[in-house]
Parts: structure tokens; sequence; C-alpha cells
């Protein structure tokens, strides 16, 4: 590990783990952490030439895996923690609250800065447009990641755009549809001025982190609700081509992996 010097101040980017500290750092055994890498629990580390190195996040997410572990979660309910967005599901990873800026995007997705700027052209990469510069969240690094998935088993970024572009006009119109009826139907009531006699204990700023909540939820639902339709729609799209043109095999592969979990 990069270790700092007596009175040093380092940013906390700057820390960065080999396999073997970061295990001794969190009380796990090296092989541990492969299987939580290789589960789909841990983001893979940066690579310098032969040497694996892991960063700050990558010791939070084991801690929190750990605690979940100590309070009786299954593996499966652990990869829920940490990838899933359900506001009623499990705790989520510390991952999902921090704020990141492009570069770490690109640290933890292992895909270089130019090529997330050419998916934020293309518009299949959208941040957080505010005033102090562009941001991001642990969901940007698993979209680039599933893009580079997507990438690997032969389609071209030309083929993944044809695909999306639909696709993206559909949810920018959803995402007006979404709230407008949340103004409408949820809006009008968090936005009621208060009583008279309760200001003090219904400040404005409690009022508008309680409309900023809502709307987090609100994005996370629906979000849910058109991964799961979109997910299905794919599967039975593929299942009617394989049973119409596919080989006995294919029909027989394309069952065996809908009746088995998917890897996490």
């Amino acid at each position: 590990m990069a270790t700092p010097q007596p009175g040093e101040q380092v940013d906390a980017r700057a820390i960065r783990y080999r396999a073997e500290d970061l295990a001794a750092e969190v009380g796990i055994s090296v092989p541990l952490l492969r299987s939580y890498q290789s589960k789909g629990l841990l983001p893979p580390p940066r690579h310098e030439g032969r040497v694996a190195w892991y960063g700050p996040h990558h010791r939070e997410r084991l801690v929190h895996i750990r605690h979940l572990k100590e309070r009786g979660y299954s593996l499966r309910m652990i990869a829920e923690a940490v990838a899933d967005a359900r506001p009623d599901g499990p705790p989520r990873s510390m991952e999902e609250h921090e704020v990141l800026r492009l570069a770490d995007v690109a640290e933890r997705s292992g895909v270089p800065v130019a090529v997330l700027r050419a998916l934020e052209a293309s518009g299949l990469l959208r941040p957080h447009h505010l005033a102090d510069g562009d941001r991001y969240s642990d969901a940007d690094v698993r979209f680039v990641r599933n893009v580079l998935t997507l990438l690997e088993v032969g389609l071209s970024l030309e083929d993944l755009m044809r695909i999306a572009r639909r696709q993206l006009e559909v949810s920018d119109a959803l995402g007006h549809d979404v709230m407008d009826a949340w103004s409408q139907l949820v809006g009008a009531r968090l936005r009621r001025p208060p009583r008279p006699g309760r200001e003090a204990e219904d400040t404005q700023s409690d009022h508008a982190t309680r409309v900023a909540a809502s709307i987090r939820a609100l994005a996370a639902i629906v979000g849910q609700l058109v991964a799961y339709r979109v997910e299905r729609a794919v599967l039975d799209a593929a299942q009617a081509e394989i049973e119409a043109s596919g080989t006995e095999a294919e029909r027989d592969a394309l069952a065996r992996s809908l009746a088995s979990p998917f890897p996490v």
C-alpha cells in the first residue's frame, strides 16, 4: 500500500493497495477477496502492467460486505445490497451515495476518459449537470461496464446507438410524463405551505429535502420497472427467435440459462 509520511496530508484517491494489503486491511483472505471480485461484488482493480491496484472504494465495499455477512445476509442478498437501487431493498453500498467525477468513472470501470466522452457525445452516458461541473455515480460505472460487455460480444458502438436511439427518445418522454404525474399527484401535496404554528418543525430546508427524496425514490422505482420490462421483452424476443431459427442446442442452452440464476 502507498503509505503517507507522518504529518503528510494525502488525497484519499491517491491511496492504493495490492490485493494482499487490502485483504489484510479488512481482515479477510486474498482468495475470499478474489471470490468477491469474480462474483461481481467487488469492482475490478486498476492495472499497471501486471500489478493490480485497489483503492479506498474497494476497501469501503469489502467492509460493507463484511458488515452485511455479520448481519446474516446471503451472497445473493449482498449482491442486491451493493447493486440494486430499490429504496425498499437491503441497505445500499456506500458507493451508491458517492458523487464521482469522470476520472473516477474511468478508474473504476477501466475505460479511458476519451472513450467515456465519446459515450457522452453519443447520448448513452448522461451525467448530472451541476453548477460546479458534471457529476456521476456508481450507476454510471455499472452502465459503462455493461456497454463494454455488449461491445465484447460483437456489437459495435454504431450498432448499439442504432438499437438505443429509439429507447433514448422513449425514456426522455417517459421522464417528462413521470414528472408531470409526480407534480400533479405528489408534488402539489408536498409543496403545500406548512400549517400555522408548525414553522419551527417544518422548515423550508426540511420541506425541500422531502421533495428531493421523493423524486429520487420515484426515479429508482420507475427505473426498476422499466429495466424489468425491457429485460423480459428482450428475453421473450430471444426465445421466439431461437425457437424459429435456432438449433436444438441453442434452444436447450437458452432454456438452461433461463432456469439458472444469472451470475452476479
